[in-house]
Parts: structure tokens; C-alpha cells; sequence
């Protein structure tokens, strides 16, 4: 669920964005909570599944969702409505809490474990680097309803559970998971899926159902072509083509690259032509010492309310040695209208203001220490 952060931020109050699928009859929904709204929705959507349920189950699985207080209400409501809630997520803090926000995550975390017990297996990524090796096939195709997250790992662990998979699933999960560099390195029906998801528009305050509308699209097309529709893979396989434009523009944003602090980026991608977020990454990750990349963006949940919006992430080889957390107030909360949101501590997402009155200070202080 990590990297998906870098094209949009969804599921937030002023994004009310969620998928609903049905997947091999069980209803499922996408969606990250984080608001009062998004635990009606998923209230609302887990009541009206049980009203058209005719088995005996009354298993609702939590999958890859992410682990907010939000979160923790849905769970608690659905319990006192007596349903069972099964929780599996590969986002627990691995070690101590270094900030806040972790401790926030840990705090949740905890609640999630004492209500559910046995039910609830919260990991770390380092462990199970895809959601879907929680899960066996068709462990939940009994379930009254899915909870799950929209992006690939959601998706792809969420048809694992109601019974629909494929043998290179969980290895493509993965990578869909991982560094954009490799996401479209895996089986050639997992490519369709992550060079469909890069191509997807990214979130436009002007259009605000218009990205919502085309992952569903794009959600349902790969499904049916895991179980082997013929038009729903030529739909896939014709965005091919828009990828491929999509890394050529990448190529050229690539050469604009300027330095602002010791081993870190800037690329301006601001009112740009689409591209592709991990061919960009890839072409900047590969200069010696590169440490942060950053991309200056006119879309996105914060740029919807600030007009533009910071995206920081860490190359791989420094996510262990460097904690984006620590360039923002140590209190801050992940909260679009703040103008920051991080879920992770390699990623990091804030305002024009944000960035340059407390993380580009603090970059260039912390960059320069580490020479």
C-alpha cells in the first residue's frame, strides 16, 4: 500500500474515494479510513451486505487497511453489531516508535489486538511483503464482506482471500507493493495491472470521480482477465501504449533533476504531461549517493487545498537510515489540510509552505551532517 502514495492520496475527508467490487461473490470494499465518513461507509456497506448474505457466516475481513483510529471504530462498531472481525495487515512499526505518528500506529495497533485477539495479525513488511501471503486461497470466500485498501496489494490480497488467484500471485503482490522500478517487473498479467495503475490520472480537484472512476474500471478489467475474459484483456493490454508515452516524458522530467540539499533531488512535475512515477525514480535512484528524491506536483489531496504539493521519498538503499518524520514538527499529524501526510517513514507528502519554512531547512541541516 506504501508507494501507491506517490500518485494520490486517497479515502481522506476531502477525497471520498472507494471501490466496490464484487469478487467471486463476496462484496468487497476499498477504502482507507481516516474520517468520521469513512467509518459510516464501511458501516454502511458491511449492513447492507449482510441483508443480501444467505450463509452462516458472519466473518468480516480486514485486509492491508490502514491501522488509524478510523480503523479502529470501524472495528469496534462492527463488533458491538456482532460481527466477526478478522483483521490481517502487514503494517505494524517494525522496533520502537521514533515519533509520534509511530506511536500513534502502535497505540492503534494495540486496541486493534485486545478487541479482536486470535482474529487480528498485524506484521511488518519485512516479514510478509505483500498482504497476500496472510491470507490462503479462499480462506474468507465465505465472508460477508471484505474491508480492503485501494491500491494493488489491496486488491490482489483481497481476491486471494475470497478464493481467486493464480500462481505467481503472492510474488507479484509483491513487487505491485514495492519500489515503482519494480512493479512492472512481474508475470505479464500483474504488468497489465501496475502499467495500468501508473497511468491512472492522478487526483484533480476540477474532476474529483474522474481518477475514482477509472481505478474501478481498471480494478474490474484485471479481475476478469485473471479469470480469463478476452475483452477485458484487450482493454488492458491497449493502455500499454500510454504507458509506454507515459516513461518516455519520465526520460525527459528525469534530465531536469536540480540538487537542493547533499544527495537529494528535485524534479518540477507541476502541470506536466502524464508520466510514469517509477520510471522517474528509477532514473534518479541511479546516480551514486542519491539519497531523497523530491517531486514538486500541482496534483494531489494537498494540492487540492494548498495549490502544490511536495512528494519526498527515500531511495531504497538509505530507508533504513533516514526517517522522513524528522524533517517535519515532531507533533505534526498526517492531515491533508495541515498540509502533511506520511504513513510510512519513507514517504512524505506537504505543502509549498510546509516545505520550505520546516522540511527544506531541516534537509539541508541533516544532509549536510551526514556528508
Amino acid at each position: 500500500m506504501c508507494y501507491g502514495f506517490l500518485n494520490v492520496i486517497c479515502g481522506l475527508s476531502i477525497i471520498p474515494h472507494m471501490i466496490r467490487l464484487t469478487i467471486n461473490k463476496v462484496p468487497t470494499l476499498f477504502i482507507k479510513a481516516f474520517t468520521a465518513i469513512d467509518v459510516q461507509t464501511i458501516m454502511e456497506f458491511v449492513r447492507k451486505a449482510a441483508t443480501f448474505y444467505s450463509g452462516s457466516s458472519n466473518k468480516i475481513l480486514f485486509i492491508d487497511t490502514p491501522i488509524t483510529p478510523a480503523t479502529v471504530e470501524a472495528v469496534e462498531k462492527l463488533k458491538f453489531e456482532r460481527f466477526q472481525v478478522i483483521f490481517r495487515d502487514h503494517h505494524s512499526i517494525d522496533g520502537e516508535p521514533s515519533n509520534s505518528r509511530e506511536a500513534r500506529v502502535v497505540e492503534a495497533t494495540t486496541k486493534l489486538n485486545n478487541l479482536l485477539g486470535v482474529d487480528c495479525h498485524i506484521t511488518i513488511r519485512r516479514l510478509h511483503p505483500a498482504c497476500s501471503t496472510l491470507v490462503s486461497v479462499g480462506e474468507f470466500k465465505d465472508a460477508i464482506a471484505i474491508i480492503a485498501d485501494p491500491d494493488a496489494d489491496g486488491l490482489t490480497a483481497a481476491m486471494k482471500a475470497a478464493g481467486i488467484s493464480y500462481p505467481e500471485l503472492d510474488d507479484d503482490a509483491a513487487k505491485l507493493d514495492g519500489e515503482p522500478q519494480f512493479q512492472v517487473t512481474g508475470s505479464p498479467i500483474s504488468q497489465l495491472l501496475a502499467k495500468g495503475m501508473a497511468v491512472l490520472p492522478s487526483y484533480d480537484v476540477s474532476k474529483p470521480k474522474e481518477r475514482e472512476i477509472a481505478q474501478q474500471n481498471l480494478f474490474t478489467d484485471w479481475l476478469k482477465a485473471v479469470c480469463g475474459n478476452e475483452p477485458a484483456l484487450i482493454r488492458l493490454q491497449a493502455k500499454i501504449s500510454l504507458y509506454d508515452d507515459a516513461t518516455k516524458v519520465s526520460q525527459s522530467l528525469a534530465k531536469t533533476a536540480i540538487t537542493v540539499a547533499p544527495g537529494v533531488v528535485l524534479v518540477d512535475v507541476a502541470d506536466k504531461a502524464l508520466f510514469d512515477p517509477g520510471t522517474l525514480l528509477s532514473l534518479l535512484e541511479n546516480a551514486p549517493k542519491r539519497r531523497i528524491i523530491v517531486l514538486r506536483k500541482s496534483l494531489g489531496p494537498i494540492a487540492a487545498l494548498h495549490g502544490i504539493q511536495y512528494s519526498l521519498s527515500v531511495t531504497k538503499s538509505y530507508q533504513n537510515k533516514i526517517n522522513l518524520h524528522d524533517l517535519v514538527p515532531a507533533q505534526a499529524k498526517s492531515d491533508p489540510e495541515a498540509g502533511i501526510i506520511s504513513n510510512v517513514s519513507f514517504l512524505l507528502h506537504t505543502s509549498e509552505s510546509i516545505w520550505q519554512q520546516e522540511v527544506l531547512p531541516r534537509l539541508k541541516n541533516l544532509m549536510s551532517k551526514s556528508e
